[in-house]
């Protein structure tokens, strides 16, 4: 509820989303956030890359509910990293990274001590992510992409196989979302239900 405050009282003066109702951010941000728990079963303590995390999401949420985890955010736009510095520290996340700028930019500057169990995304264009992925996450990572349809399987390179791809649509008529899990190791199966996220 605090996250959620402050996210309105932010949004007041500067623009980090275009969903100003309190009951459409808890559904199409919060409730989206989590849909991934449901999917996949993220490991203890993993260490989670969030890309082009906006307001911080999804992984501040994910944070909030699984404090095991280790998150990176990656922003480009300075004032949404500054909400994220705010946040953070006033939540007191532990062992949460943000970073200012684009992936790429992370990645020349060598930004990354280790390699990642998990890349997500929701408002970037994933082929960017799909492109620098393999270099990011461990032999044994994922990519958690959440979308608005299901992922074109033409655009995936040889280095990704889908693992499962869920539809579903969020509560209250919100919309539907997509979210697709992809294996760096060619290995995973591909599953296609679709329901309602309870």
């Amino acid at each position: 509820m605090i996250y959620l405050e402050e996210l309105q009282k932010w949004n007041r003066s500067i623009n980090l989303t275009s969903i100003n109702s309190g009951e459409e951010i808890i559904i199409k941000h919060f409730v989206d956030s989590f849909s991934c728990l449901t999917i996949e079963p993220i490991k203890h303590g993993a260490n989670l890359l969030d890309v082009g995390t906006g307001a911080g999401f999804p992984g501040i949420p994910l944070k909030i509910v699984r404090q095991d985890l280790n998150i990176t955010l990656i922003e480009p736009v300075q004032k949404k990293v500054s909400f994220l510095y705010f946040i953070v520290g006033l939540l007191r996340l532990e062992r949460v990274n943000i970073f200012y700028g684009t992936l790429e930019q992370c990645i020349a500057r060598n930004s990354f001590d280790h390699s990642f169990d998990y890349i997500t995304t929701r408002a970037l264009k994933y082929n960017v992510l799909l492109h620098k992925g393999p270099n990011l996450v461990n032999d044994h990572g994922r990519a958690i992409l959440y979308l608005s349809h299901p992922i074109n399987r033409a655009e995936l390179s040889n280095h990704w196989s889908v693992v499962t791809e869920q539809r579903f649509d969020l509560p209250m008529n919100f919309g539907q979302r997509s979210i697709t899990v992809l294996s760096i190791s060619g290995r995973g199966s591909s599953n296609v239900p679709r329901g309602t996220l309870n």
